[in-house]
C-alpha cells in the first residue's frame, strides 16, 4: 500500500495534530504531498511539495487524487463533498492507521466519557504482561505515530470522535460505544447525521469482531443493527448476559462461562461520580473481550488516576474545594459532574457554542443545590434564558471571563462548598482549548 501511496497525488487539508503526524509519516517514507491550509506556510521543513493558503485553500482540489481531511474540516463541507463527487478518494489520518495496523485495535466512542474510558481500559490491559498496549486517537498520540513501533503481539486502544469517525470504511476489531446524546451541532448536520458518523465504529465489523453497547442507552444498543459483530453489554444498572456491571455497591463481570465474578466496591475508584462506574464497567468489558485475565482488575482500578480537566480537585482554600472540569464540553459531561457533588456548589459554565440545547443542564441545576452560577463566554444569555425559563432559584451572574468568574466564586463560596468549573461548552470563544482554559481555574483556583 505504501508504494502505491507515492503513485498519487496527495493533499492534506488542514495542518492540524493529526496531519502534522502524516506529514512526519510520509517524509520518512519519501512520499510526496501538498498541504492546503488557511493559515500561511510556517515551516519549510515540513517537506511538503506545495502549500495552498488563504481563503480558498480548499479551491482546485481536483488536482488531486487523495485527500487527507483534518477532523476539525467536516466531511460534508461543500468543497470536500465536491471533490468526492468528482471521483477523488477522502481519507483520514485514523483511516490510513487502520489500514496499515498489523494488531488488534480496540476503539471507542460516545458522547462523554471517551478519554475516562480509553485510559482506564489501558490501565487494565497493562495489567496483563504478554502483550504491550498503545493508546492514541482523540486522547494522547496520533496512532500514525506509533505504527512502526508495533509488533505482533500487541494491542491498540483508540478514542474516537465523530470527526474522526466520519470517512471510516472499515472498523476496529473491538468497538465500544458509550452513550450516545448529542454533540457537535455546529459541526454536523443534526443529530442524526452526528450518530451516522458515530456508527462507523462498528458498521465495517466482521462476525469474528465484538461490538460492546452501553445497555442503559437506547441509542447505543440500535448500534448493534448496524454491524456483523457478536454484541455484548454492559451497564450501570443491572447484570448484563455477558460483561460488566455494576451493582449496588459492587463492580462484577461475567464472561462466557455465565458465572458472575465480584471486582471490587465501586467505592475503591479513586474517581468522583457515579457515571465513573458506567465508564469502569465499560473498560472492564472492553479488556474482558480483549482476553485480558481479570485477577489484577481491581488493583488497577483502585490506583488509577484520572484524566487531567476531568472533575479534576485542583485546590482547596479556606474549607472550600475546587474541581476543574474542563473537558465537560457538553451538556451531559456537566450535568453528571453536578450529579457527583453532593455539596452545596458554585458552578462556572459557558464558552464558545457547539449547537447545544441547555434545557437538561437547566433542569439539573433547579433540582439540586446550586448555591451560585457563573456564566462566561458567548453562550451565557442562552444559557441564563434556560435558568430563567426553568425558574432556577440560584443566583445567576454573567463574568466577562474566567478570572472574573472564579473571584465571584470564591466570594460566595462557604466552607464545604464546591466551586466547580463544568462548561457544557467549548472553549475556542475566549482560549485556544480545554487544556488551556483548565490551566487557568487551576492558576487562579491556587491563587
Amino acid at each position: 500500500m505504501i508504494d502505491k501511496l507515492r503513485d498519487k497525488r496527495i493533499a492534506l487539508l488542514g495542518f492540524g495534530v493529526e496531519n502534522r503526524a502524516l506529514a512526519r509519516f510520509f517524509q520518512a517514507r519519501d512520499i510526496p504531498f501538498a498541504v492546503c491550509d488557511a493559515r500561511a506556510e510556517e515551516d519549510a521543513a515540513v517537506g511538503a511539495r506545495a502549500w495552498r493558503s488563504g481563503a480558498d485553500y480548499l479551491d482546485d482540489l481536483t488536482d488531486f487524487d487523495l485527500l487527507f481531511r483534518t477532523p476539525g474540516l467536516p466531511s460534508l463541507h461543500p468543497r470536500v463533498q465536491a471533490a468526492r463527487a468528482h471521483g477523488i478518494e477522502v481519507s483520514s489520518q485514523t483511516r490510513l492507521f487502520l489500514q496499515l495496523c498489523p494488531v488488534p485495535v480496540l476503539g471507542i466512542t460516545g458522547t462523554k466519557g471517551k478519554g475516562t474510558t480509553t485510559s482506564l481500559l489501558h490501565a487494565l490491559l497493562v495489567t496483563d504482561p504478554a502483550h504491550r498496549v498503545f493508546s492514541g486517537g482523540n486522547i494522547g498520540r496520533p496512532p500514525i505515530d506509533f505504527l512502526d513501533e508495533l509488533r505482533g503481539g500487541d494491542r491498540v486502544v483508540l478514542e474516537l470522535s465523530s470527526f474522526q469517525l466520519q470517512d471510516l470504511d472499515l472498523s476496529p476489531h473491538i468497538a465500544v460505544v458509550l452513550s450516545v446524546t448529542e454533540d457537535h451541532l455546529d459541526y454536523h448536520a443534526n443529530r442524526a447525521e452526528y450518530i451516522a458518523a458515530k456508527k462507523n465504529i462498528c458498521r465495517h465489523q466482521t462476525g469474528t469482531d465484538i461490538l460492546i453497547v452501553n445497555a442503559d442507552c437506547p441509542t447505543a444498543q440500535r448500534f448493534t443493527a448496524a454491524s456483523a459483530a457478536a454484541a455484548w453489554s454492559y451497564s450501570a444498572t443491572a447484570p448484563v448476559p455477558q460483561g460488566a456491571w455494576a451493582d449496588g455497591d459492587r463492580l462484577w463481570l461475567r464472561g462466557q462461562d455465565t458465572q458472575a465474578v465480584a471486582i471490587c466496591p465501586i467505592a475503591d475508584i479513586p474517581l468522583r461520580g457515579r457515571h465513573n462506574a458506567e465508564n469502569a464497567a465499560a473498560a472492564i468489558t472492553a479488556a474482558l473481550a480483549c482476553g485480558a485475565p481479570h485477577a489484577l482488575f481491581a488493583e488497577a482500578l483502585r490506583t488509577f488516576r484520572g484524566l487531567p480537566h476531568r472533575l479534576e480537585r485542583v485546590a482547596e482554600r479556606d474549607g472550600v474545594a475546587y474541581y476543574n472540569d474542563s473537558l465537560a464540553t457538553t451538556v451531559d459531561a456537566a450535568i453528571a459532574a453536578l450529579e457527583s457533588c453532593a455539596e452545596p456548589v458554585h458552578l462556572i459554565a459557558g464558552g464558545a457554542s457547539k449547537g447545544a440545547d441547555f434545557s437538561a443542564l437547566a433542569a439539573a441545576i433547579a433540582g439540586r443545590d446550586v448555591r451560585t452560577v457563573l456564566l462566561i463566554g458567548a453562550e451565557a444569555p442562552r444559557i441564563e434564558a434556560a435558568l430563567l425559563a426553568a425558574g432556577v432559584q440560584s443566583a445567576v451572574h454573567r463574568c466577562p471571563d474566567l478570572t472574573a468568574a472564579v473571584a465571584r466564586a470564591r466570594a460566595a463560596a462557604q466552607p464545604g462548598d464546591v466551586v466547580l468549573l463544568s462548561p457544557a461548552c467549548a472553549s475556542f470563544d475566549q482560549f485556544s482549548g480545554y487544556a488551556e482554559r483548565g490551566d487557568r481555574f487551576k492558576q487562579l483556583a491556587a491563587g
